[in-house]
C-alpha cells in the first residue's frame, strides 16, 4: 500500500470505494410529488414541501409537523424588506437516492438563485446565492425556522468545550437563546427534531459577531400557537451589490452573497437493532483486563468467557495495527486467527480506525502536510504500547486522506472478513484551516479563518457505512462521538458511544451537576436522532463523577446500557442485563419513560425517578433511580390496574430473583446516591 501507479500517483487517490448511487438499508427510495407549484419530497420517515423558497414550507418527522409556517428568508435592500416574485421551481434530477431542485425567484433589484439537493438519508444542501441586478444596498439577511413549541424543547450545538459540563445540550430555557455562530444546531423533541448546519461564516457581514444566532419564543396571532422561532442573521451589517464588481466579496462590497446551508429533520433511520441487540464490549489494552502482551491473541478461555457472557459484537481498539488508524497490519495471521475465533462463537468484530494520521504511515512524507488539520493538533509523541512510539496528527477527510481511508477499508474487509469498524472520532468535523486541501477561507484582513468540514466528513462517513453494508448486511459501523453530534456525520452509524467528556471532572463533581437529566434526554438518549446510543464509563482511570454501576442510575431511565470494557465485575453485569432483556421481552414491551409516565406511577422522594416496561403477557419492570444527593427511601405508588396487572401481584428484584415487598400497589426501596433497581412485577394468575 502507498506504491505509486505506472501513472505517478497513489493508486488510492481517486478511489470510488464506497461511492455508490444504491439506496442502502434501512432507508428506503426517496418519493417526489409535484403539482406545479409545491414538490414534496419523502425520505424515509419525513416530508420536505417546497414552493417559494428553496428552503421547506413543510416539514414533518415521523408523524410530527415540525415546522409550525414555513420557513422564511427576510432581505432589506435599500431600506425596504424584498418581495420574492417570478418564482420557479423545478426538478432537475430524480433517482431513488437523490433528488436535485433548482429555483430561482426575483426581488426587486436582486435574484436569488439556488440549487437544492436532498439524499436519501434527508439531509438537504441549498446552495443559495443573493446577486445584484442592479447596485443596491443589503441592509439585513435573516433566516428565520419556526418550529412548533412542542417540537422544540430541546436544543443542541456543535462544538462543545472538553472537558464538559454540556452547556451545549439540554432543555431550552424560556428565555430562548443568542450567541455567536455554530456550525451545527439542533431543536427537538424526545422523538424528533430538526438540524441546521453551515461550515462557516463566510460571508457573513454582522455588527456583533456574538448576535448571529437566536431562538425566541414567538406567539403567532394568525395561528393562535407559540412558535419557537431559529433566526439566524447572516447580514446585519450593510453590504453593497453591485454586478459590476468582482463576485469574491469584501467587507464593503460585491456582486453577490453567496452561502451553503444544510437541513435534515430526524431521526434520520429506523432502528433495526439497538446497543441491547449488538450487545459490545470493548477491548483496549490499556483499560480492559486484557494483557498488553496479549495483542490481538486473546486467549481461548477468554473468547469462550466472552460468548459465555452473551457478548455479541467485540470492538478492539487501535493495537490491531502498529500505525495508528491506518488501513493495514503487519499482524497478518493473528488478526485472522482473532476474526476466526469471534466468527466461531457467533460473535462481530469490529477494528479501530480514528481521527489521526501517524508519521509511521508509509505515505506520511509525501501527503502529511496537506492532510493534517490546521493549525496543527495531535501527539507528540503518541505512546500508546503495545503501539511502538510515534507521531500523530488530527487528519482533516477533506482532504485526499478520505480516499486512502475508503479504499484500505473495503481491502481490510475483503481479506479479513471483519464485520465493521469502531471509529473513533472520525465523523467529528474538526475546525481546519489547511488551505492546501481547500479548509478555511481568506478574510478580508488577510487572516483565514477555519471551517467545520461537514460535509467531507459526511461523505466519509457515507462511504465507510457504504463499504461495511454492501459487504456485510449486518455489518455495524459503531461511532465513539463524545461531545459531537453533528447529525449528517454521525446518521450514517449503527450506534453511538459517548460520555469521555466527563473523564477528567474535578473530584467531588455531583453528577446531577454535569448531568442533568434534560442534557441525557439531548444527548445521550438517542432515540431521537435514529442512532442507538451506549453510555461510556473510565471507572478505575481518572473518572472520579461516577461508577460504571452507578452510571446505570441514569443511563436505564432512558433505555440506554453502559458499556463494558473487560470480563470482569462490569461484563458481568451487562451480561445479567442482556439476559433479562431477553427473558422479560423488551423488544416486544411498551416504554413509558419518567417523563411521560404520571398516570401509571408515581415517585417520592424528589430526584427519585422511574421508568416501566409492560409486557403484554410478562408483567411490569420497573426501573428505579435515586438521582438525589443523599440516600433515601424511595416511595413507587403504582397504577396497577393501568398496567393491567390484576390479582395477587407478586414483585421481585429482577437481577437477583429477591423477593421486593408490594403493598397496595406500593414499592419500598433503599437507594443510596446514584443507587438503582429494577423491579420485576406481575400477576400471580
Amino acid at each position: 500500500m502507498g506504491k505509486e501507479s505506472p501513472e505517478g500517483r497513489a493508486p488510492w487517490i481517486g478511489s470510488r470505494a464506497g461511492i455508490s448511487d444504491e439506496v442502502l438499508a434501512p432507508w428506503t427510495p426517496i418519493e417526489v410529488e409535484a403539482d406545479g407549484r409545491t414538490i414534496k419530497v419523502s425520505p424515509w420517515g419525513r416530508v420536505y414541501e417546497l414552493d417559494q423558497l428553496p428552503f421547506p414550507s413543510r416539514i414533518e418527522s415521523v408523524g410530527g409537523a415540525l415546522l409550525a409556517a414555513p420557513v422564511r428568508l427576510v432581505v432589506r435592500a435599500d431600506q425596504q424588506q424584498v418581495n420574492w416574485e417570478k418564482v420557479d421551481l423545478r426538478v432537475t434530477e430524480q433517482t431513488p437516492a437523490v433528488v436535485r431542485l433548482a429555483h430561482e425567484a426575483s426581488g426587486g433589484p436582486l435574484k436569488l438563485l439556488s440549487e437544492i439537493e436532498i439524499e436519501y438519508d434527508g439531509t438537504i444542501r441549498i446552495d443559495w446565492t443573493l446577486r445584484a441586478e442592479q447596485a443596491t444596498r443589503i441592509d439585513e439577511v435573516t433566516l428565520e425556522i419556526p418550529l412548533a413549541e412542542e417540537h422544540a424543547r430541546y436544543f443542541y450545538h456543535f462544538p462543545a468545550v472538553w472537558p464538559s459540563k454540556t452547556p451545549n445540550a439540554g432543555e431550552l430555557s424560556r428565555a430562548g437563546y443568542v450567541g455567536g455562530f455554530r456550525p451545527f444546531i439542533w431543536l427537538g423533541d424526545e422523538q424528533r427534531g430538526l438540524a441546521w448546519f453551515c461550515e462557516s461564516d463566510e460571508n457573513w457581514r454582522v455588527d456583533d459577531a456574538n448576535l448571529v444566532t437566536e431562538i425566541s419564543r414567538t406567539f403567532d396571532s394568525s395561528t393562535k400557537a407559540v412558535q419557537m422561532v431559529l433566526r439566524l442573521h447572516p447580514v446585519s451589517q450593510p453590504v453593497d451589490l453591485d454586478p459590476a464588481l468582482s463576485s469574491e466579496s469584501t467587507a464593503a462590497a460585491s456582486s453577490s452573497l453567496s452561502y451553503t446551508f444544510g437541513l435534515q429533520a430526524t431521526p434520520v433511520k429506523p432502528v433495526e437493532k439497538d446497543v441491547w441487540d449488538y450487545r459490545i464490549v470493548h477491548v483496549d489494552p490499556n483499560e480492559s483486563l486484557y494483557a498488553v502482551k496479549a495483542g490481538l491473541k486473546l486467549p481461548e478461555a477468554d473468547l469462550d468467557h466472552l460468548a459465555a457472557a452473551g457478548v455479541k459484537t467485540v470492538a478492539f481498539h487501535e493495537h490491531w495495527t502498529d500505525i495508528e488508524s491506518y488501513v493495514s497490519t503487519t499482524h497478518t495471521e493473528d488478526l485472522k486467527y482473532l476474526v476466526k475465533g469471534c466468527h466461531d462463537r457467533g460473535m462481530q468484530l469490529l477494528l479501530y480506525f480514528g481521527f489521526l494520521i501517524s508519521d509511521l504511515a508509509p505515505e506520511w512524507g509525501e501527503f502529511g502536510a496537506q492532510c493534517v488539520v490546521m493549525p496543527r493538533t495531535g501527539y507528540e509523541p503518541y505512546d500508546y504500547p503495545p503501539q511502538p512510539k510515534q507521531n500523530a496528527f488530527t487528519v482533516c477527510y477533506n482532504s485526499v486522506w478520505q480516499d486512502r481511508l475508503a479504499d484500505g477499508l473495503a481491502e481490510l474487509v475483503d481479506e479479513f472478513d471483519i464485520d465493521g469498524v469502531y471509529l473513533d472520532g472520525t465523523e467529528y468535523p474538526h475546525a481546519c484551516a489547511n488551505r492546501r486541501h481547500g479548509c478555511g477561507y481568506v478574510r478580508d484582513d488577510g487572516r483565514v479563518s477555519p471551517t467545520y468540514p461537514i460535509w467531507a466528513v459526511r461523505n466519509m462517513m457515507k462511504r465507510i457505512y457504504t463499504i461495511v453494508r454492501s459487504r456485510k448486511p449486518e455489518g455495524q459501523v459503531n461511532v465513539h462521538n463524545s461531545t459531537c453530534m453533528t447529525i449528517p456525520t454521525l446518521g450514517w452509524a449503527t450506534s453511538s458511544w459517548d460520555g469521555e467528556q466527563f473523564r477528567d471532572l474535578p473530584s467531588g463533581t455531583s453528577a446531577a451537576e454535569v448531568l442533568p437529566l434534560d442534557v441525557f434526554r439531548t444527548e445521550f438518549m438517542g432515540h431521537q436522532w435514529g442512532v442507538p446510543a451506549e453510555f461510556l464509563s473510565y471507572e478505575g482511570q481518572n473518572q472520579k463523577t461516577f461508577s460504571n454501576e452507578q452510571t446505570y442510575a441514569f443511563t436505564l431511565l432512558h433505555d440506554v446500557l453502559t458499556r463494558s470494557y473487560d470480563i470482569g465485575p462490569a461484563l458481568d453485569l451487562s451480561s445479567d442485563l442482556w439476559r433479562l432483556s431477553d427473558e422479560f421481552g423488551r423488544k416486544q414491551a411498551e416504554w413509558f419513560p419518567y417523563w411521560r409516565n404520571g398516570e401509571y406511577v408515581t415517585i417520592e422522594p424528589e430526584g427519585a425517578h422511574a421508568s416501566l416496561y409492560r409486557h403484554p403477557q410478562n408483567g411490569v419492570l420497573a426501573v428505579l433511580s435515586n438521582l438525589g444527593r443523599a440516600e433515601a427511601l424511595v416511595t413507587v405508588e403504582l397504577n396497577l390496574a393501568s398496567l393491567g396487572l390484576a390479582g395477587d401481584v407478586l414483585a421481585r428484584d429482577a437481577l437477583t430473583g429477591e423477593p421486593v415487598a408490594l403493598e397496595k400497589g406500593a414499592l419500598r426501596v433503599n437507594l443510596a446516591v446514584l443507587g438503582w433497581r429494577i423491579v420485576w412485577l406481575e400477576s400471580n394468575v
